[in-house]
């Protein structure tokens, strides 16, 4: 387990919804209980825009970074020149409860970008719970954190040497009354014991952050691609519920 950089609190702003198609859906999570639902494909998005400041963060989030590729959701990152550079966000039009929620990703490296996928009740921000977050810079890594609503952080990580990045991997937590559990690639990584307050949701959220605290700042190596991007890809989001 380690402890990264406290977060502050952010804001949002919510841009038109993004109507879809359906992406693949992955079969539900072996039953721990006989309440468990059938897995439910979140496929309806409101995409961000705007200037994205809290963390120190630099980037501007515009729709434009936002597209399907056939069932796989782009999120598209890239520098303008002048240390102007534009990104991609999404947050799920609708919120979701108890259950096991995954994101099966090929998220970006790069110096400077923080990819993330990852879930908040937003209004109020907290709680927070990352599936996973990725600095750019160290692709080897995957963080998993645990935010609750005083933003008290629980996180853990697991390490691969051939590295997380541009490639599918799925990434999900499992959120029980009590506790959750946080996996990659259907492994556990940790568990957080934690009491949700009643009736909390949340929204999925993908995004990719560039520049602030984390991450450090990006590089002309950052944008030394074919087409000066890098790309958050997502094959399939989805939800499984859980019932208490």
């Amino acid at each position: 387990m380690t402890d990264m950089p406290h977060k502050p609190s952010r804001r949002r702003v919510l841009g038109a919804a993004l109507a879809v198609p359906p992406a693949l859906m992955l079969g539900a999570q072996s039953a721990r209980a006989a309440s468990w639902g059938a897995p439910v494909t979140v496929n309806a998005w409101n995409r961000i825009s705007g200037r994205w400041t809290p963390n120190n963060e630099l980037e501007t989030y515009t729709p434009d970074c936002v597209w399907y590729e056939g069932d796989t959701l782009i999120i598209k990152a890239y520098s303008a020149g002048g240390g102007v550079y534009y990104s991609g966000r999404v947050e799920s039009s609708a919120l979701y409860g108890y259950g096991t929620y995954r994101f099966t990703a090929s998220m970006p490296n790069g110096r400077g970008l923080l990819p993330a996928v990852w879930a908040a009740y937003l209004n109020p921000w907290l709680p927070e719970f990352d599936a996973a977050e990725i600095v750019g810079q160290n692709p080897n890594v995957v963080y998993q954190t645990n935010h609750d609503t005083n933003n008290a952080q629980q996180q853990f990580s697991r390490t691969n040497s051939s590295g997380w990045t541009n490639a599918f991997h799925t990434y999900s937590f499992s959120w029980f009354p009590d506790h959750i559990d946080y996996a990659v690639d259907g492994v556990i990584t940790g568990t957080t014991w934690y009491t949700s307050p009643p009736g909390t949701k949340m929204h999925f959220i993908a995004n990719i952050a560039v520049g602030g605290d984390w991450p450090g700042n990006p590089d002309a190596s950052t944008w030394a691609t074919a087409d000066g991007a890098r790309y958050l890809k997502l094959s399939s989001v989805t939800h499984t519920p859980y019932y208490p």
